[in-house]
């Protein structure tokens, strides 16, 4: 994948999983995870994890799911509220950058709004997630960061 200039979705890797791709020198993005030290697991992004992504050029997408949001959300709990979502946001550009934060919501029809933080419902409510950043960053965290990186790491010769 390396000598390719191929880029690995870190997303569901387990953690012995992310660092052999680390040391091989794999470039990567996450689609959609959030931050471990808000929720443990390793279906989350360490620091260091956020980390390594960010030196390799990549965006963290946040994923749009209570479970993910909040510790302990179990099925037919009621919704995380979406200031758990803003927190996993704040905590990665506390690390990274808002630069390095997008949208990674995996609202693509795994799952429904009873498993969405609270006022998402649809893709349009994504807004009231982007209302609640720093105005400075939603345009960023809306799309320009994902849009920056294909930009430099797809479509580049």
């Amino acid at each position: 994948m390396r000598d390719l200039g191929l880029t690995l979705d870190a997303s569901h890797l387990d953690d012995v999983s992310f660092w052999d791709a680390a040391e091989l020198g794999v470039r990567m993005v996450s689609t959609h995870a959030n931050a471990r030290a808000l929720v443990p697991g390793n279906r989350q992004l360490s620091d260091e994890m956020a980390r390594h992504i960010v030196s390799t050029g990549g965006v963290l997408g946040m994923v749009v799911h209570s479970k993910f949001t909040r510790p302990g959300w179990r099925p037919g709990a009621e919704r995380a509220p979406l200031g758990d979502l803003v927190r996993h946001a704040e905590h990665f550009a506390a690390l990274v950058g808002w630069e390095h934060l997008g949208l990674g919501s995996d609202l693509d029809g795994g799952f429904g709004a009873e498993k969405t933080p609270a006022g998402i419902d649809r893709y349009r409510d994504l807004t009231r997630f982007l209302d609640l950043l720093p105005q400075e960053a939603q345009a960023g965290v809306r799309g320009e960061n994902w849009q920056r990186w294909l930009l430099e790491h797809l479509f580049s010769s």
